[in-house]
């Protein structure tokens, strides 16, 4: 399962608290509405109520017929049901409504001649009794009965026009949370392109300062860092160029001189013919050192220019590894056009196969694999490999494995091999090859005319 990214955070907490809030603001708004909505149809029905048993009353005072009474006081009531008992029996006047509908809690309080209302299910209906008893007569009480189902109904339109309500108010809480999501991650997504682009080496790249004050602050501190670091990096590539060309000359002199004594080498005594081999073998790995140096420094100036070509992969690797004297029968490479600078491609062979040989004995196998629109090269050996922590590491210049120090060397290869790589188009990373040593994966761009 992917982890949400912070604008679908800022989305689901827009919509969470907008539904939350809603809901909650829905809720109260219903429950008080109700509770007022029926204390005044409460005190509606005590007065209609009250006004019934008052006709009955009086009515009483004239004749003796309680029926007719009672019809005709129940029709001031809503629902025109009511109920009247005098002298231990009931009359019913309404459809629907018996004596046993009335709550035995409200009988009682009526027997001890207090007024009483009470909610009951009357048939199917949610109805308010009230009762009253007649003044004047004895163990006389009317009861009267207000129907609540306009009340209900207007009740469930207001919850669920509230419910709707809260379901829009999430909604608009998440199209909110959109919109300032949008707002806040253009700023943070220009800084995370632009700081990608400053990764790979492009520093002249700067990110433009938004309105937001907060935001704006964190651009001219990106920029300045920015700066700062690249003028840090033409420093450092204008003082190793200037060494490395400061020093070529008296490499030059040095060179010419080993050379001049190693050709009169059989001409002197043992001891001097030694100091000569050690002269002659040191003065080639200042020069490599020295090489590997001006290389890099073209890299961080800038200044390296890529001779790309399209050419057959399997003719370089069968090539490379006739000169170095590798089997080809450990080759598995398809014929496949790829674009690489030969020079380049060649420097990036020769430094995996000098680390195989100095680390591991030799290469194993070459194996090229076909991914999309990249060949991918795997240089495998039987060595003690590189570990996860170093993989990444030993691409750094002057920095070396654990337990490759001894071995001389120094340490640019690695990182000129990579550098080589990128300006190809490519990449070359470190990994574990299928025996427990190490592979170098090369990727190459395949040629449009095979793809």
């Amino acid at each position: 399962m992917y982890p949400l990214t912070l604008r679908a955070k800022t989305i689901l907490i827009g919509v969470v608290v907008a539904g939350v809030l809603s809901l909650v603001a829905s809720a109260a708004t219903f429950f008080l509405t109700r509770e007022f909505l029926l204390r005044q149809r409460e005190t509606g029905a005590v007065t209609q109520v009250l006004a019934a048993a008052r006709l009955a009353s009086s009515a009483l005072t004239q004749s003796d017929e309680s029926l007719g009474i009672l019809s005709a006081s129940a029709q001031i009531l809503p629902g025109s049901r009511a109920a009247l008992y005098q002298a231990g029996s009931w009359q019913i006047s309404g459809v629907g409504f018996t004596n046993l509908d009335i709550p035995e809690s409200l009988l009682l309080q009526l027997e001890s001649g207090v007024s009483a209302r009470q909610r009951a299910i009357v048939g199917s209906d949610i109805s308010i009794l009230v009762g009253f008893p007649l003044p004047n007569y004895l163990d006389t009480w009317f009861v009267g009965v207000v129907p609540l189902n306009e009340l209900e109904r207007s009740l469930e339109v207001l919850r669920t026009t509230l419910f709707v309500g809260s379901i829009l108010a999430s909604l608009g809480g998440g199209i909110i949370g959109n919109w300032l999501s949008r707002r806040m991650m253009e700023p943070l997504r220009e800084f995370s392109s632009t700081a990608r682009e400053v990764s790979l080496g492009d520093l002249t790249k700067r990110v433009n300062e938004p309105r937001e004050p907060d935001l704006a602050r964190i651009a001219q501190i990106f920029n300045e860092m920015t700066f700062s670091l690249q003028r840090r990096i033409d420093r450092e590539a204008r003082f190793g160029a200037t060494v490395s060309h400061e020093l070529r000359s008296p490499l030059t002199v040095i060179r010419t001189a080993a050379d001049i004594i190693a050709s009169v080498r059989s001409e002197l005594p043992p001891s001097a013919q030694m100091s000569s081999d050690l002269l002659t073998l040191r003065v080639e790995a200042f020069e490599k050192i020295l090489n590997d140096l001006i290389e890099i420094s073209r890299y961080q100036s800038g200044s390296v220019e890529v001779n790309l070509e399209e050419l057959s992969v399997r003719q370089l690797v069968e090539t490379m590894a006739s000169r170095k004297g590798i089997d080809l029968r450990l080759l598995e490479v398809e014929d496949v056009s790829v674009v690489v600078d030969a020079r380049r491609f060649q420097q990036i062979f020769e430094n995996i196969f000098k680390n195989a040989e100095l680390y591991a004995g030799e290469l194993d196998a070459i194996r090229g694999v076909r991914n999309k629109s990249e060949y991918e090269l795997h240089f495998d050996d039987s060595g003690i490999g590189v570990t996860k922590d170093e993989q990444d590491k030993i691409f750094e210049p002057f920095l070396r494995g654990e337990h490759h120090a001894a071995v001389p060397g120094s340490g640019l290869g690695l990182t000129i091999s990579l550098e080589h790589a990128r300006s190809m188009g490519g990449e070359l990373v470190a990994s574990t090859s299928p025996t427990g040593g190490a592979r170098f994966t090369l990727s190459l761009r395949i040629a449009e005319t095979q793809s």
